[in-house]
């Protein structure tokens, strides 16, 4: 149990949500501005959407809250030591529908907010600039137009849905029956670059042809919810909403793939509930009766199985591991309307079988709609932020796992290791000037370094540059076949270097096929690896990249293979926060699975709205400065350090590494 640091005066209620076996009971703490816990975002009562994001860039989420009825109409709130700060965004009485994304649209390093209209006062789709960092609690954040049209924009995502590599913004336009497409323009502040396309239309011409089985654009429960997910496993993201997924074909056109005809379904999400396979699909009705269903494709179909039989405005969907056990868990909370005064705010967790064998319940009788399930308070678990729509509006409600944990806020003790670089970062400038780029790297602050190749000198030349810098070498990677070949002239030159550590980071395959067969192998060899390493004094390593996280059941992928079957006195690992992310898994989970078998760390950060993949290969601009991607390193470098991992570095595989590399330094060094 977390020792809770939160104020009394935040109202600690307390309430312990419980699971069905009873076996590991969850303590929440509930805070609720209708105790004084946390201000109203005012006095409105139709709040209509909600989004998480880092706004401040300290590591910790912040949240914002949009209402239709009353001014100021869209806030955030700042995460603090012992609450939130509410700050405004849009100070004028507009009316923005539910949706609502953040996404750094200007692509300045901080997150933007888009949201759209619901038609009354308000008939377009605006982003809002996040002036970070010079945040005034009462100064509105400065809105641009992307669209105008009719209205009822419900629903807001991002990601790269072309494989471009940049990101693009999709919502629904429900007045105007349209799914719509934009790539985010270089200058997005002039709203003559946004070009916005039709990913799906309805056309009713009198006699209901249309594109798609649907028999009509439904007046209630139409086609809305948006989730992103590579589908069919291409390596680039689809979309899912309304029934649909939408793929990319070319030419600014997308096909649309029905998943279910029966109901013009709500609410979207998707993910990996069943290990193995191709990605699920779960639907629900967001207003109105009707079941959550859970949908597996086979034989060129979706079967769905019914989760719950009867969901009640379910308004709020969310995935994530909340157990860490490594499964898919699944967030859904329900509305007060029509008559629901028990409306639930359940969790249900996952078994990686398509299976859901516990219930957690958060809560009954709250109004939640269009809310969130995520690290509100930056201790590494999953936290629900609750809102209403109109039931008890004003109102904001949140519920802390287990309480804030021992760090309130990532610059408080999170890290404090030395960390060094890995030279590939710079591979660019080592190509050109090795004296020169070996110097820079002294420049920039870094004292160790990871070896990955000589960049045309011999070995005694490469190491008689990092000597003349004052810089040592703890580590070196060599190519798997040179391991085969001439290990006795990896140790020589491992000698040479200083370094403790030898290890390789790519094992030869055929191209999206690694199998059993390579798996076997690689841990025969690995163990010979190691004992002649050993014997030498020094330590063998290897460096996954994410192929080795392929499924070969439904419960156990080649790298736990890898994992099980090399010797844990010869053979150890580096975590490369990047590649496992990548590859769809939580680096923080699978440390923790394999507790003492990393011993070396690669602090390497992921672009968010990337989808990933387990090619093992990723494009350069994925690589972003340490702590504004995908990985949340505070708690990742917490379990690190508890772990004992040995060695940390930077590496950073973007063409402009030499200008995101001292980000990354600076932002790691705020962790002290």
């Amino acid at each position: 149990m977390k020792k809770n640091k939160l104020l009394l005066a935040t109202c600690l209620f307390g309430l312990i949500g419980y699971a069905q076996a009873q076996q590991n009971p969850v303590n929440w703490v509930h805070i609720s501005s209708k105790t004084g816990g946390i201000e109203t975002p005012n006095g409105g009562g139709e709040q209509t959407s909600s989004a998480v994001a880092d706004f401040d860039n300290d590591g910790i989420n912040d949240f914002c809250i949009t209402e239709r009825t009353q001014a100021p109409c869209m806030v955030w709130y700042r995460r603090n030591d012992k609450g939130w700060d509410k700050y405004v965004v849009e100070a004028d009485p507009m009316s923005p529908e539910a949706g609502t994304v953040a996404c750094d649209v200007d692509g300045d390093g901080d997150l933007d907010i888009i949201a759209g209209g619901d038609g009354g006062k308000t008939k377009e789709v605006y982003w809002w600039e996040n002036p970070y960092p010079n945040f005034e609690h009462n100064i509105p954040w400065e809105k641009y137009l992307i669209y105008k049209g009719g209205g009822k924009y419900h629903d807001q995502i991002t990601g790269d849905f072309d494989g471009d590599s940049k990101i693009d913004l999709v919502f629904w336009s429900q007045s105007e029956h349209e799914l719509i497409f934009a790539r985010i323009p270089e200058t997005p502040k002039d709203p003559a670059t946004w070009k916005c396309l039709p990913v799906y239309k309805y056309y009713d011409d009198g006699q209901m042809q249309q594109r798609g089985t649907y028999p009509y654009f439904k007046s209630v429960n139409e086609h809305e919810g948006l989730v992103k997910i590579d589908i069919d496993g291409d390596g680039i993201q689809d979309i899912v909403g309304g029934g649909y997924w939408f793929k990319y074909i070319r030419n600014d056109k997308f096909s649309n793939n029905m998943v279910d005809a029966s109901y013009t379904f709500s609410r979207s999400v998707a993910g990996q509930f069943i290990k193995g396979v191709r990605p699920q699909i779960v639907l629900v009705v967001g207003d109105g009766w009707a079941p959550l269903f859970l949908y597996e494709y086979k034989d060129k179909t979706w079967i769905p199985k019914t989760i719950i039989e009867k969901v009640s405005n379910g308004h709020s969907n969310s995935i994530g591991d909340f157990d860490r056990d490594g499964n898919l868990d699944l967030w859904n909370a329900e509305m007060t309307l029509e008559g629901n005064t028990n409306a639930i705010n359940r969790i249900l967790l996952g078994d990686g079988k398509g299976n859901f064998p516990e219930e957690i319940v958060v809560s009954k009788g709250i109004d939640v709609h269009e809310s969130e399930m995520a690290d509100l308070d930056g201790d590494g678990d999953l936290d629900i932020l609750g809102k209403p729509y109109n039931g008890d509006a004003p109102r904001l409600d949140i519920w802390l796992q287990n309480g804030t944990g021992e760090i309130v806020t990532a610059k408080k003790g999170a890290f404090n290791k030395p960390f060094g670089l890995e030279i590939y970062s710079m591979r660019f400038e080592l190509q050109k000037d090795v004296p020169k780029t070996i110097a820079l790297m002294k420049q920039m602050g870094f004292k160790d370094l990871e070896v990955s190749g000589y960049y045309g000198l011999t070995p005694k030349a490469f190491k008689a540059e990092i000597s003349k810098n004052g810089l040592t070498c703890s580590s070196m990677i060599f190519d798997y076949s040179r391991f085969q070949t001439d290990i006795d002239g990896i140790i020589k030159e491992a000698k040479l270097f200083g370094a403790r550590y030898v290890g390789t980071g790519w094992i030869p395959h055929k191209t999206d096929s690694f199998n059993m067969d390579d798996a076997k192998k690689t841990c025969k060899d690995f163990n010979d690896f190691g004992a002649k390493l050993k014997k030498a004094g020094l330590k063998f390593f290897y460096h996954p990249h994410g192929y080795e996280f392929a499924y070969y059941d439904s419960g156990s992928c080649y790298q736990d293979y890898i994992m099980s079957n090399t010797n844990a006195d010869l053979v150890y690992f580096e975590l490369d926060a990047f590649w496992i992310k990548y590859s769809g898994v939580d680096p923080l989970w699978y440390m923790k699975k394999y507790p003492g078998r990393f011993e070396l760390l690669h602090l390497k950060d992921l672009r968010k709205d990337v989808p990933g993949n387990l090619s093992g290969g990723a494009v350069d601009e994925t690589s972003v400065p340490v702590g504004n991607g995908a990985v949340e390193f505070p708690a990742l470098l917490r379990e690190a350090i508890k772990q004992g991992i040995k060695f940390f570095y930077i590496e950073d595989e973007a063409k402009n590494a030499i200008d995101q590399i001292p980000l990354s330094k600076k932002y790691l060094e705020s962790l002290k």
